[in-house]
């Protein structure tokens, strides 16, 4: 049997699980069992590294470096132990506080918190920098004649011829450099005309290629809103439906509140959950699968035997493991019908009508069979009086006239009835 989750479940139920690992990973359990492991890492880290330094020590040295490598070795392998025994602990809590947990927190789920909006991301482009204009083109500066020293004292007479020559040659050199100049000068309006157009060009390019990343994040944009606003359509379905008491409303709320609740690791993948509303009976029928004994950890606690350098396991006893278990199938059931009337702030559901058992293969005749460990019918009135924080959960069940196997952990079970209605 598959678990029945509808769309909102699943989403509830991916985001509960989420959160749950966020929670776990903050709690001192898991914060200690890194610690933990670090240090074995750590042990095992500096063994290797011992090891290596005695494969490369001396003959001096060597016996030095084999008992340290020895040491720390031994200091691993306590390490571990450590760390499989948090680990151990940690799930036997998880396990045993599985009641306890559903009581700290509120399984109402209010349907409109579950209206999405949608989350667009800013606006990016490579092409949204402006690139700067043109600078004007400056004309180089002027160039001015400097006619060459007259020449001075005695040798002034002599040098005439010399320095008219000079003169003449520095007035042809400035005429050269201004002619030059001049056609530069000339030449800077159609610069900088064909430097704005291409910087034009290039910008008309830009705004071009802009439009198109804005047109493609406004498309996807408008995707992202258009499957918000589908799913906020089908969300305003069911608020409605579920006012109108619809079953398959109700079956879908009900998967919600089942979709927050998260089971430890150790059990989960083998709990399950089936279900369906009867509008006229105002009864909601549950068929829960709850984990084999054989999900259940076996050992109580791991040991390092240094003498043949191995890590042991110390076993339950078999009452433990038949206690916890026991405890386990009462506390799920509990569990159960306590979310879906805590959750049930409409009042819809005015009683359950729960069977729980164990997925099987029949050693007798080799097929997949249920094997039924627990039922009850109860209504909400009853229910809703006990005070499951101080209950025993076997007396509860007692209370409620569940009819319980006898040795849940021996799959042993109970006769072909749905509980009995008062």
């Amino acid at each position: 049997m598959g678990r029945r989750r509808g769309f909102f479940a699943e989403m509830q139920y991916q985001a509960a699980k989420a959160q749950k690992e966020r929670a776990r990973q903050l709690a001192a359990a898991e914060r200690e069992r890194l610690r933990l492991e670090r240090e074995m890492h750590r042990a095992e880290a500096a063994a290797a590294m011992a090891r290596e330094r005695t494969a490369r020590a001396n003959a001096q040295l060597s016996a030095q470096a084999e008992r340290e490598a020895k040491r720390l070795h031994v200091e691993a392998q306590q390490a571990k132990v450590e760390s499989l025994n948090a680990n151990l602990q940690e799930q036997f809590a998880a396990i045993d506080g599985v009641l306890e947990l559903t009581l700290a927190v509120d399984d109402y789920v209010d349907l409109e918190k579950l209206r999405r909006v949608a989350q667009h991301p800013e606006f990016q482009s490579p092409h949204q920098v402006v690139p700067p204009p043109p600078a004007p083109i400056v004309a180089p500066p002027e160039p001015y004649y400097q006619p060459p020293a007259p020449p001075t004292g005695i040798s002034a007479v002599f040098a005439k011829k010399k320095h008219a020559a000079a003169t003449a040659a520095a007035q042809a050199q400035f005429a050269q450099a201004h002619t030059s100049w001049q056609a530069v000068v000339a030449q800077i309006p159609q610069r900088q005309l064909a430097a704005t157009q291409q910087y034009q060009a290039a910008e008309n390019e830009r705004l071009r290629r802009l439009a198109d990343d804005r047109r493609r994040y406004d498309a996807e944009c408008d995707e992202r809103q258009q499957v918000v606003d589908a799913e906020n359509e089908r969300l305003d379905d069911l608020i409605n439906r579920f006012a109108a008491s619809e079953p398959d409303a109700v079956d879908e709320y009900v998967g919600i509140v089942f979709g927050n609740s998260i089971y430890p690791d150790v059990i989960a993948a083998n709990s399950d959950v089936d279900f369906s509303y009867d509008a006229d009976l105002r009864e909601l029928s549950i068929t829960l699968v709850f984990p084999p004994p054989d999900a259940i950890p076996t050992t109580k606690s791991f040991r390092y035997v240094r003498a043949s350098d191995e890590i042991a396991e110390t076993k339950l006893t078999q009452k433990d493991i038949t206690t916890r278990y026991v405890n386990l199938v009462h506390n799920i059931t509990l569990r159960t019908v306590h979310e879906v009337w805590e959750s049930d702030r409409a009042g819809k559901i005015g009683s359950i009508s729960l069977v729980g058992g164990v997925n099987h293969v029949d050693p007798a005749v080799g097929k997949d069979v249920f094997v039924r460990l627990m039922a009850l019918a109860v209504s909400r009135e009853d229910f809703v009086e006990i005070d499951l924080s101080r209950i025993t959960p076997s007396e509860t069940l007692k209370h409620i006239r569940a009819v319980v196997s006898k040795a849940p952990h021996r799959l042993t079970p109970i006769g072909d009835m749905k509980g009995v209605r008062k």
